[in-house]
């Protein structure tokens, strides 16, 4: 799965868990929000909306019944009571019932009481429902007290000009509650009032006292009213409800203080939501991305690893060097990351290596070249001196050491760029399958023609089967005559050289060169493939620039084989030379 599938797949997860989250929510917010109407409405009219409520919150547990005690309160509060009656009209359970009310009822009877057909000194509400199978029918009776007040208030009141005047307990009893009475003609308009408050509403149109009647919560204020018909005036008792100012509506009503504070719980719980899975998407997605930009910025000033935490372990790694999961979704990101850190850390110190080796190449040739070239100087003055005369034989020596000179300049500059070139790292140009036994044959013989070797003085033996490599033959021959001159020239007259070739387990190749010299010491030996380990002189000089060995060291390593000495003084050098061998083609045929 790619980085896009990745990220996609991830959004998707995220989203569908906070839709998942939020629809949790506004369940849950709805729930309580109907739950907070149905109290209302259940307060305000608790002989239809409370009813339902109870039958709604009914646990039967065997024979037993269990009514919710909010409600049953409420039917306290209320100054009523509460009856059960099953199929026979009987009383199963009761609350709050006064002495006098009946514990059975027949069918015309309750139908009687319950429509007020015949008297009964409660109003009654009758709910019938069924709930798990069981049909359960609630009685619930109550006494209006306010109405009883009313009506004495009434009756010991009078009115004089906009006031009323009333006995002082009736006076306590209204203040006590911080109730008020008022007086209105056929038309709503006051016409006089007591110890109402300066806000209260004064005129009632026929929809304003009706409202007000059934909705009290609404008004803040609950209201009793009773017409005259003789008079044509009404009179109104207020109370204010619990926890509002006597006389002024509250801010919000009921239901849509419920729906006001429901939609807010949803709103926070959302805004919540959203900062938690925001904090938690920023650290999943965000935290791998800034780890990646501080990465670019180590790139850019020349540090070239991944940012590591106090233990220099990679921040996107655990102490196991497993990849944590927050960097999971990223994985092809940060590993194209570290490829380039390990990329661009290789070629800065290749380009170190490089200058390097250009500045030793520089320093190499100056001092190199500053030795001939001093000769050749001289020599050069002594000529185009005028004070002196050169015989015709001196010329020609002069001339024949400054050629020779000039060579050997020449012969170092090539030595000098081939050991470069290898140390850098560049390989043959073309390499070709040969047949090493053959190789090493046809260069000992162009070897052998050197004017200062003695004939018979290389000595060669070949494996008993083919052994293949692939090698650059011009290299090669250079690896020959190297060695070869290190034996002869270096050791006394009557040196000979043995030279052989071998396979070992048919996977390696390996060239001997041995020779019965002097042999080395130990420090000569360490150093024999160092620059210039020998003497120099200018006028008479050994035979090579003195890169010869550090050449052949170079070229074997290039041919990706190695190189060991083994020596003493008095017994002679051997010098092993190992390849990887290679398997021929079936249609080889020879070097």
């Amino acid at each position: 799965m790619n980085i896009k599938s990745r990220i996609a797949l991830h959004l998707i997860m995220w989203l569908v868990l906070v839709g998942l989250i939020l629809f949790v929510l506004a369940g849950f917010t709805l729930y309580w929000t109907l739950e907070e109407i149905s109290k209302v409405q259940s307060s305000r009219q608790f002989e239809s909306v409370g009813l339902q409520r109870l039958i709604q919150t009914i646990e039967v547990e065997g024979e037993d019944v269990h009514f919710d005690p909010e409600l049953l309160e409420k039917v306290r509060d209320s100054g009523g009571w509460l009856q059960r009656i099953d199929e026979k009209g009987y009383v199963t359970d009761a609350f709050f019932t006064p002495p006098e009310v009946p514990s059975y009822y027949g069918p015309g009877q309750l139908t009687a009481y319950w429509l007020r057909k015949s008297p009964f000194p409660y109003q009654l509400s009758l709910w019938i429902q069924e709930k798990d199978g069981v049909v359960h029918t609630l009685l619930y009776g109550m006494t209006n007290r306010d109405d009883d007040f009313l009506q004495q208030v009434i009756e010991e009141a009078e009115q004089k000009n906009n006031e009323i005047m009333l006995p002082p307990s009736i006076q306590n009893q209204l203040k006590r509650k911080a109730g008020w009475v008022q007086l209105l003609d056929s038309k709503g308009a006051e016409l006089a009032s007591f110890n109402k408050p300066a806000k209260a509403i004064k005129d009632f149109s026929v929809e304003e006292l009706a409202l007000r009647s059934i909705y009290p919560d609404r008004y803040g204020a609950t209201i009793v009213s009773h017409y005259d018909q003789k008079s044509g005036q009404t009179w109104v008792l207020s109370y204010p409800l619990p926890g509002t100012t006597p006389g002024e509506e509250p801010l919000l009503k009921p239901e849509s203080k419920a729906l006001f504070i429901g939609m807010g719980m949803l709103l926070l719980s959302a805004m919540l939501v959203f900062g938690i899975v925001s904090y938690f998407f920023g650290q999943r997605f965000g935290a791998p991305i800034v780890h990646v930009l501080r990465w670019l910025t180590f790139l850019r000033g020349g540090k070239y690893e991944e940012p590591a935490n106090a233990d220099g372990v990679p921040l996107s790694q655990d102490k196991r060097g497993k990849r944590k999961r927050k960097y999971r979704i990223y994985q092809d990101v940060i590993d194209s990351m570290d490829s380039l850190s390990q990329t661009l850390n290789r070629n800065e110190k290749l380009r170190h290596e490089t200058e390097q080796l250009r500045n030793e190449w520089i320093a190499g040739v100056s001092h190199d070249l500053k030795t001939p070239l001093s000769s050749v100087k001289g020599y050069a003055h002594l000529l185009g001196n005028a004070e002196y005369t050169w015989t015709t034989e001196e010329v020609h020596t002069f001339a024949k050491i400054i050629l020779d000179k000039s060579a050997y300049m020449e012969d170092l500059i090539n030595d000098l760029a081939l050991t470069y070139r290898l140390r850098n790292g560049q390989g043959a140009p073309t390499v070709e399958l040969v047949d090493l036994n053959v190789c090493t044959a046809e260069a000992i013989t162009e070897a052998a023609k050197h004017p200062l070797y003695p004939e018979g003085c290389i000595q060669f033996t070949p494996s008993a089967e083919p052994v293949y490599m692939l090698v650059y033959k011009p290299w090669f021959q250079r690896i020959v005559d190297n060695l070869v001159a290190n034996a002869l020239i270096h050791n006394e007259s009557g040196t000979i050289v043995s030279i052989s070739v071998q396979a070992v387990e048919s996977s390696t190749a390996v060239l001997i060169f041995s020779d019965n010299g002097s042999g080395m010491d130990e420090e000569t030996a360490d150093r024999l493939f160092e620059r210039y380990y020998r003497g120099t002189d200018t006028e008479s000089r050994t035979e090579g620039s003195g890169l010869g060995m550090v050449i052949t060291k170079a070229l074997v390593e290039a041919f990706g084989g190695s190189i060991e000495v083994k020596t003493a003084v008095g017994q002679g050098t051997t010098i092993s030379i190992a390849w990887e061998a290679e398997q021929p083609p079936r249609s080889y045929i020879g070097c």
